[in-house]
């Protein structure tokens, strides 16, 4: 927890999250009008940002994007839903940051290698998948609002576009003319066999979700989706505190 609030404390990271909330401000404004689901979300190129900037900021590119997502909302689909947009996002960041370190011991983001290229697209669908299962079922708990539309919809906006348009971002920004000073965490990463078997039971829970979603099960009307709903947001939380 320490490690995610560090951010809000220090100038330098201020001026981290300003940069990545306007870079997503601005892609995110001019796509507005290209609704796939009137008043929650549209065709969204911005969502190749969240990755990229969280293996570069860390927390601090988490809460740019979190608090980007509530801005850009204001020019036309901001609802109670923002509130989990603000959660989907920063998690569409920030997750990304913990797994690869949590699977690189210490080596800094980049794409230079096939091995990382394959481990920036695993990433971004464990990502996406999280990010999905979390704004999707939450409206239906929360806000009695169900659309298994809408989770197809944020799957594969989080996945695609930062495949195919974030990737070759963060090659750029990764290359060895561009120095950039990466954030790294803090302390080596502890209690590395909790994480593990905490990102195990997030990855199962996941796509048994997204299996009955696909069956058309509902959050809200079936007791097996909200055990493993439960299942998903403990081992979530396990892996972004821990």
């Amino acid at each position: 927890m320490q490690e995610i609030l560090s951010p809000l404390r220090s100038k330098q990271t201020l001026l981290q999250i300003l940069v990545c909330a306007l870079a997503f401000i601005g892609m995110a404004i001019p796509f507005k009008v290209m609704v796939l689901v009137e008043g929650f979300t549209e065709v969204r190129p911005v969502n190749a940002v969240p990755v990229v900037a969280g293996l570069i900021f860390g927390p601090a590119g988490a809460w740019g994007c979190a608090f980007g997502n509530i801005i850009s909302d204001l020019f036309g689909t901001f609802s109670y839903g923002s509130i989990f947009g603000f959660f989907g996002n920063f998690i569409a960041a920030y997750l990304p940051y913990k797994l690869w370190h949590l699977w690189s011991k210490g080596e800094r983001p980049n794409v230079k290698t096939y091995k990382n290229i394959f481990r920036y697209v695993i990433l971004s669908a464990i990502s996406s998948l999280a990010v999905a299962i979390l704004i999707a079922c939450s409206l239906d708990i929360f806000l009695n609002f169900w659309s298994r539309q809408i989770y197809y919809i944020i799957l594969f906006n989080n996945l695609g576009f930062p495949i195919f348009l974030g990737l070759p971002v963060f090659i750029v920004l990764t290359c060895d003319d561009i120095h950039i000073d990466m954030t790294m965490p803090a302390v080596p990463s502890r209690h590395r066999q909790i994480k593990w078997a905490a990102l195990s039971m997030l990855i199962c829970s996941s796509l048994l979700i997204s299996i009955m979603i696909t069956l058309g099960f509902v959050m809200s009307a079936s007791l097996l989706m909200i055990i493993a709903g439960i299942i998903f947001v403990v081992s979530l939380i396990a892996i972004i505190i821990g």
